[in-house]
């Protein structure tokens, strides 16, 4: 901790410094543009104050920091930011416009950063854990994250006695100088506690936005600037504790292990069993289920087979058409334009014949991509990425049977992170562009840069890794904001209902003048469910708003006879008024609701060329939208009433672990979408469901899913082990055994 308290002191102290150079220079270029001497006077006595407080600013910040790396190893709590607001998805609390202002600009600063290098953060916050005795810390709580720096510069930042205009205009001006430094400096940390022995085998391996999460193949640490990673590192996002070089490279040109070669020895004897029984129901012959060459062909060589496969991977392919209609292109095409290929350079009267332990491979590779393609939309981004994948990994299966047995396999790692982020990322209208841009690009320099060599393989996916990690850590955070927005708008609506049980407690049975009954019933009801969300019921804020209600009753019903001591009606309409400006309403409205309460029968009331007439005001009322209005209402809807088989599905949902994928059907065509349940309540019966990319999907009650479920038009989506590759060869491989009349081995992936 005291060598990244040295290095990041200096580093941070120099970034301040230039911050605070450019402020001040930003702060007269304002002055200069100002419209108005009163504008020019305000930024002119901001830069004074600068230039007068920056001294200070420098020594608070490493301060700060010193106490974050100091406290690693205290308990976890939320993190206070700017007064009540803190980061903390368990509470919610209200603060005032320039307030929300200043928490808006800093975690809009923080947010941009964390995203551009949530790589190096992950990586850190685990070394961080280790060092605190605790589970990882995340981009919030690390002590040298963007949030605690943004938290640090809040705090120092005190000195300079800014208003939150200037404010804001500096802790831009700070995100401009440290943005494009944060990368190497987080890098460098991390390489400095490598060095130290913390992690030192820590590599990254991205997961899965998915039930089960499976890798894609490793992405390296990198160190700081200058510093060389460290060699032989493998592993997934914990320490690899000597494990050693990962088993996804190294893989020779002449094909693979013996036990590879076992195994592909034993697909080919269940591919040729199918073959002998398909011959018998075809054509009644027994058949020995080995491939027989006409006379007049001649048996292509492996390497010219290569060769021509090589041309083939240079050209563009030709559209498929059946009958008239685009279709997906197969394996099986590519093998027919692979014969004509190789015709081209076969004798005249001779047709080419592929050797048989070829033309296997080449059917299981099609039986494999078949099966891949059930799971993408024809004519989707997915689906024409795969088919451009065909060649290359056709190439790949011909040279190194281990593509076929090891779950390692670089080829074969990059066709699962095609398939599995084009099913599941790719598989809707408004797919992300960035990342399909990606994926075309990857696959591009596959299909322009293979050429026998594997380690292109793990080169392109080590850097798609990469990307979907970014996009995943992207996803992550948009779902939680939606998910902190909807657990606020569940207590508000709870709130609000205990505001509005007491309030009506209170006028049961009293007979008020309907201006009174209107504003304690609407607008007194806001005021105190927005106490009861920021300060509690138990609060003495909770016990005075109740006062005051029980107080203006008490007026209302005295009648134009009593009057209130002029000292306590001053105090209580000022009460009133700030109370109703908290909820909405605009200070001349709010006066004089509060004169006509406190003082029913007096100067305001008697005219009516000052002040709105008690009957306007009361349409105002009645007319202005309510504090969780759209909950309420959604609320008094009619009860949905459930079958008992509808009723047991929405118990089986209230015991779902938010985060539960379901499968949704969306047209008569039967394709299917996938989406997370992130959140649901009990109380409001909301149902929150998110995409792939974290963004809010459909509008839902939890009787609504129930229904759903119950027609068939929603199900849940089983928990599935392995990666979508491994599922796709399971179940060819017991197709296979299926026509050898042998057992399955293992279950079939579930239907998607």
């Amino acid at each position: 901790m005291g060598g990244i308290l040295e290095y990041a002191s200096d580093e941070i102290e120099r970034t301040l410094v230039g911050t605070l150079n450019e402020f001040e220079q930003q702060l007269f270029k304002y002055a200069e543009q100002a419209r108005s001497n009163i504008v020019q006077t305000r930024w002119l006595e901001a830069q004074r104050l600068v230039k007068r407080t920056r001294p200070d600013l420098v020594p608070r910040f490493l301060i700060a920091l010193e106490a974050e790396l100091a406290c690693v190893r205290d308990a976890a709590g939320p993190k206070t930011l700017i007064g009540g607001f803190r980061f903390s998805p368990g509470e919610l609390a209200l603060v005032d416009n320039l307030e929300l202002d200043e928490v808006s600009v800093l975690t809009e600063v923080s947010g941009r950063i964390e995203v551009r290098n949530s790589l190096p953060l992950y990586l850190l916050g685990q070394r961080f854990g280790v060092l605190g005795g605790k589970p990882a810390f995340d981009a919030e709580t690390l002590p040298v994250g963007p949030h605690a720096l943004c938290r640090m510069l809040r705090l120092a930042a005190e000195c300079l006695e800014l208003s939150t205009e200037h404010r804001a205009l500096l802790y831009r001006t700070f995100e401009r100088h440290l943005s494009p430094l944060y990368g190497a400096f987080i890098e460098s940390i991390n390489t400095y506690l490598a060095r130290n022995g913390v992690l030192p085998n820590l590599h990254y391996v991205p997961v899965r936005a998915r039930p089960t999460a499976t890798n894609t193949g490793p992405a390296k640490a990198k160190g700081g600037p200058g510093d060389e990673p460290a060699a032989g590192e493998a592993g997934t996002a914990r320490s690899g504790g000597g494990s050693g070089a990962g088993t996804g490279g190294g893989h020779g040109h002449g094909g693979g292990s013996p036990a590879g070669e076992d195994s592909f020895q034993q697909m080919r004897h269940l591919l040729a069993g199918r073959r002998q029984l398909l011959g018998k129901l075809v054509g009644g012959g027994a058949g020995g289920g080995s491939r027989s060459v006409p006379g007049n062909s001649v048996v292509i060589e492996p390497a010219r087979v290569q060769e021509a496969l090589g041309l083939l991977q240079g050209k563009a392919p030709a559209p498929v058409m059946v009958n008239g209609v685009p279709t997906v292109r197969t394996v099986n095409h590519l093998k027919q334009d692979l014969l004509a290929q190789l015709r081209q350079a076969t004798p005249d009267g001779k047709s080419p014949a592929l050797p048989e332990e070829d033309s296997d491979a080449i059917d299981l590779v099609g039986m494999l991509f078949d099966h891949l393609m059930k799971d993408v939309r024809p004519n989707s981004p997915a689906s024409n990425l795969l088919a451009k994948l065909q060649v290359p990994l056709l190439r790949v299966a011909l040279q190194d049977k281990a593509f076929f047995t090891q779950q390692q396999h670089p080829a074969r790692q990059m066709l699962n992170a095609i398939a599995e982020t084009g099913a599941y990322w790719l598989g809707e209208d408004d797919a992300d562009q960035q990342l399909v841009g990606k994926m075309q690009s990857v696959v591009d320099r596959t299909v322009r840069e293979f050429d026998g060599d594997l380690g292109v393989f793990s080169n392109l996916l080590e850097d798609l890794s990469s990307h979907l990690q970014t996009v995943s850590r992207k996803a992550e955070v948009a779902e939680k904001r939606h998910v902190e927005a909807a657990r606020g708008k569940e207590r508000l609506a709870l709130a609000r209902d205990r505001a509005a049980t007491v309030v009506e407690a209170m006028l049961k049975k009293q007979n008020l003048p309907r201006f009174t009954h209107t504003l304690l019933s609407q607008a007194w009801t806001d005021v105190m469910a927005l106490t009861a969300l920021r300060q509690g019921e138990d609060s003495d804020a909770w016990r005075q708003q109740l006062e005051i209600a029980e107080r203006l009753v008490s007026v209302a019903k005295a009648g134009p006879a009593a009057g209130i001591p002029t000292e306590e009606a001053a105090a209580l309409q000022q009460d009133i008024q700030g109370a109703l400006t908290q909820v909405g309403y605009h200070n001349e409205e709010a006066t004089a609701i509060a004169q006509r309460l406190v003082d029913p029968q007096g100067a305001a009331a008697a005219d009516d060329d000052s002040a709105a007439s008690r009957t306007e005001l009361t349409m105002r009322l009645k007319a202005r939208a309510r504090l969780g209005e759209d909950l309420q209402e959604s609320k008094k809807k009619k009860k949905v009433s459930l079958s008992p088989d509808e009723q047991a599905r929405l118990e089986q949902i209230k015991h779902l672990p938010f985060g539960t994928w379901f499968e949704f059907t969306i047209n008569q065509q039967g394709e299917k979408v996938r989406r997370r349940l992130s959140w649901f309540s009990t109380v409001t019966g909301h149902v929150l469901f998110v995409n792939h990319r974290g963004q809010k999907v459909g509008e839902l009650t939890l009787e609504g899913l129930a229904k759903a479920i119950a027609q068939g038009q929603v199900k849940v989506v089983e928990e599935e082990k392995g990666t979508l590759i491994d599922r796709a060869w399971s179940t060819v491989m017991n197709a296979l055994r299926s026509f050898a009349g042998q057992p399955k081995n293992g279950k079939e992936g579930p239907a998607r």
